[in-house]
């Protein structure tokens, strides 16, 4: 990646990589479709194929009958749904999740992990940054990195898609 020209990561970016952030960053005049139409209409997708990937992620995710719904007619953690929706659409091989419940109550941070869990069955590999050691109980693989540097390595069986979960420790918070 660092050989390659900002044109490039870019391409591998949008291509390769789907992004869940914590606070969701969808656009607020959007519609659920709209939003996660979004980033497919950046690769030139045609049409057809966008509404059929934007259809199938929200299925997968329960919000099939809320596309076009505004983010503010939504809870947080259907909000979150679309996110992820959205980070589906394009057929990542990797996605990268920022405290993907931070911003949740338990019970939704359970749903959303669930979601995740069952998205990584189905051949997804997720990378999750956490401080929730419940959450990352659930992973198959956790690091620790405390001020950049990997503190704590838990090897994991090998997996054809994995979750692993980098959380960065806090200056009182312990980690098992």
């Amino acid at each position: 990646m660092s050989k390659l020209d900002d044109d490039a990561r870019s391409g591998v970016r949008n291509h390769k990589i789907g992004f869940i952030f914590q606070s969701f960053n969808l656009i607020p005049d959007l519609n659920v479709f709209d939003n996660v139409d979004v980033p497919l209409r950046y690769r030139r997708m045609p049409a057809v194929e966008r509404r059929e990937r934007i259809n199938s992620a929200l299925d997968l995710v329960g919000l099939s009958s809320r596309m076009k719904h505004l983010p503010s007619q939504l809870s947080g953690g259907q909000q979150q749904r679309v996110a992820i929706a959205r980070a589906l659409a394009g057929d990542p091989a990797l996605l990268l999740a920022d405290e993907p419940t931070g911003n949740l109550d338990s019970l939704m941070a359970r749903q959303v992990m669930d979601l995740l869990e069952q998205i990584n069955g189905m051949g997804a590999t997720i990378v999750m940054v956490t401080h929730d050691p419940e959450l990352a109980r659930r992973a198959h693989r956790n690091v620790q990195v405390i001020d950049g540097q990997i503190t704590d390595y838990k090897p994991y069986e090998a997996h054809s898609a994995s979750v692993t979960v980098l959380h960065p420790q806090a200056a009182d918070a312990t980690y098992g």
